[in-house]
């Protein structure tokens, strides 16, 4: 479930989903769509509130007779922030429930997908990582994505090299998977437009490109660790559990504590926001 989203088109993560069965959210509750954020700011759209309780009620909906649910994230972890909604208060608000009224959570942990080389992905590991664990969400660890085979920088060297970091400077966390460059997906993208055009039928080339991917994946990722550790973070009971900063007064709450109607339309909005030029959320 991708909880908050400024991309409505179908991804392939869906079409994939489907392929094999898996239940799949690809858009969640909140969508930043054009002039979204002018509006929040204007108290013309729900509060922060209100849509990090939809979003965890989508997850957990979701959630019900599942093992396993993969909550996907959006952008770097301040994605949304200017609405309250942002990836690390998503993770607060989309966690295991401690309690029926849906208000009690512990926060979801967290699988940060980092990229290629020594020094930028340790460092960037450390910028994304930080902006969880200031509110208290727990970053189980890393995965590296898309090195080289070869060189100084190949997918062997990196993994002893940023290995060695996580095993000396943060033993409660780990390096899950370092996954190399798949250069058979992008000859097949490439093919895929060319082929296109003849009317042959993409969906099943996606799908090839997709189950390779997710075979190299599996090769090159512990993932009965990922789940090991998500599993254990959530069996813990008595953790302190920081509260989230005090924010402004919700934007669908009067001084006097009523719930006033939000006053614009997500039409309206669109439609304001296109005339005055807007690209995004």
């Amino acid at each position: 479930i991708k909880p908050a989203t400024q991309c409505e088109a179908t991804q392939l993560v869906e079409k994939y989903c489907k392929s094999v069965g898996v239940e799949c959210v690809p858009v969640g509750p909140v969508v930043y769509f054009k002039g979204f954020t002018r509006a929040f700011l204007a108290g013309e759209t729900e509060s922060s509130e209100v849509l990090l309780e939809k979003a965890g009620k989508a997850v957990d909906s979701l959630a019900k007779g599942k093992r396993v649910v993969i909550i996907d994230g959006v952008g770097y972890p301040a994605v949304g922030s200017i609405c309250g909604t942002d990836n690390a208060s998503m993770a607060r608000a989309c966690g295991p429930l401690i309690s029926s009224d849906h208000q009690s959570r512990n926060p979801a942990p967290v699988l940060l997908v980092g990229k290629s080389g020594v020094g930028d992905a340790v460092d960037s590991f450390n910028l994304n990582s930080a902006f969880f664990e200031l509110v208290g969400v727990t970053v189980l660890g890393g995965i590296f994505n898309r090195l080289p085979l070869d060189g100084y920088y190949s997918l062997e060297n990196c993994k002893a090299a940023v290995g060695s970091y996580f095993d000396q400077f943060k033993p409660g966390q780990k390096a899950f998977g370092f996954i190399p460059e798949v250069p058979e997906i992008a000859k097949s993208r490439e093919k895929n437009t060319e082929e296109n055009s003849d009317g042959n039928n993409v969906l099943d080339m996606e799908l090839e490109q997709a189950n390779k991917f997710v075979s190299t994946f599996e090769e090159h990722v512990d993932v009965d660790s990922i789940i090991k550790a998500a599993r254990d973070h959530c069996k813990l009971e008595d953790r302190s559990i920081l509260r989230p900063e005090k924010r402004i007064k919700p934007n669908d709450v009067k001084s006097n504590g009523v719930a006033k109607p939000i006053s614009l339309t997500r039409e309206q909005i669109e439609q304001s926001a296109k005339k005055g030029g807007a690209k995004g959320g």
